[in-house]
């Protein structure tokens, strides 16, 4: 009898120990990242001014229509104008026959063409923008010579290109992606800075254009090419520089 107390007590302690275990803790299992987390965490990409932001913006920067025609008949316009885009349109000044040459300009993209025959010369795309009676400013050493050379400045295909009319060899070729910065050198004047030079800048170099009649105050140029750029291309860094004198 007293070997079978004994024998119990010590199985009561044994039991008593084991129930005194703290319990081990699970090791949490990472949860794999859903569609939803993985969206919140990447930032929203920058949204692309559309063609009616642009027009807008460009018609409250007072650009002639015609000016606004020949952006229109060089833009790539995917799709027809909405009831919205028109009354947004409309709400913002622009007349309709700034509108109607949207709707025109979509006909003309949407036509389909006839593939060309092998051996065929591809017809060249449409010229987006041309801007003549503009010089630009010699940035040699000026001897018996003009300071500034006249040209033609235009843009087709993301390339800027300068045509000299009287040396080929001044003849300028940038591409979109060399352009770094645009500004405007703008005489301080009471009641409103007068902006007459059109400067477009590359890592190592400046370009500067005037109108051919900028010392007459003929202005009206470099303040298109100077809208056109910023609307166009809106990640351009774009300024004006004010200035003394001319």
């Amino acid at each position: 009898m007293k070997v079978l107390l004994t024998a119990t007590a010590a199985l009561f302690a044994a039991s008593t120990l084991l129930g005194q275990q703290p319990e081990s803790t699970p090791t949490p299992i990472p949860q794999p990242l859903t569609a939803g987390t993985a969206a919140e965490a990447a930032p929203a990409p920058t949204p692309t001014p559309s063609l009616v932001d642009n027009l807008i913006k460009l018609w409250k920067a007072n650009l002639s229509e015609d000016f606004l025609k020949k952006y229109i008949s060089g833009s790539d316009i995917a799709k027809d104008l909405s009831a919205e885009d028109i009354v947004k349109l409309r709400n913002a000044g622009l007349p309709e026959s700034l509108i109607s040459a949207v709707s025109e300009r979509k006909q003309v993209v949407a036509t389909p063409t006839a593939a060309p025959q092998p051996g065929a010369v591809a017809p060249a795309p449409a010229m987006s923008m041309r801007w003549e009676g503009l010089v630009r400013r010699n940035s040699g050493v000026v001897l018996l010579k003009s300071r500034w050379d006249p040209g033609v400045l235009e843009f087709k295909d993301e390339t800027l290109r300068w045509t000299d009319a009287r040396d080929a060899s001044k003849n300028v070729l940038l591409t979109a992606k060399q352009m770094t910065e645009q500004q405007l050198t703008c005489l301080k004047k009471p009641g409103g800075n007068e902006c007459f030079e059109w400067v477009v800048k590359t890592k190592g170099q400046d370009y500067r254009f005037r109108d051919i009649a900028w010392a007459q105050g003929e202005n009206a140029k470099v303040a298109e090419l100077f809208s056109y750029f910023r609307a166009r291309y809106p990640s351009l860094v774009s300024s004006q520089v004010p200035v003394d004198e001319k």
